[in-house]
């Protein structure tokens, strides 16, 4: 049976570092769909690696997307551009800026 994708709780990190990322979370606030952020997949116990996402749906703070990008890491080659992802606020890394649907 094939573990499940573990994705970073970068918010959860963040704060535990002292990191009180208030733009980020307004930023977050304003998405829709059809915009891209960055999620940080955990490869292992010691790897892991930040991904594009484009959002398909958002229901307060939980998100569905799907990956915009192919990973670069072994771990995660079984994972293609459209495998869809679920998430939440807390997960964003970061956002796209510029990056439109028909971009990949």
């Amino acid at each position: 049976m094939r573990k499940p994708l573990e994705i970073e709780d970068i918010d959860t990190m963040r704060r535990r570092e002292g990191i009180n990322d208030v733009a980020l979370r307004e930023e977050i606030r304003e998405l829709k769909v059809g915009d891209f952020v960055k999620l940080t997949l955990l490869c292992g116990t010691a790897s892991f690696e930040s991904v594009a996402v484009r959002i398909t749906s958002i229901k307060g703070s939980l998100f569905r997307g799907k990956l915009a990008d192919c990973p670069t890491s072994a771990a995660l080659s079984t994972l293609r551009v459209g495998t869809a992802l679920a998430f939440t606020t807390t997960h964003i890394h970061s956002l796209l800026k510029g990056r439109t649907v028909e971009q990949r």
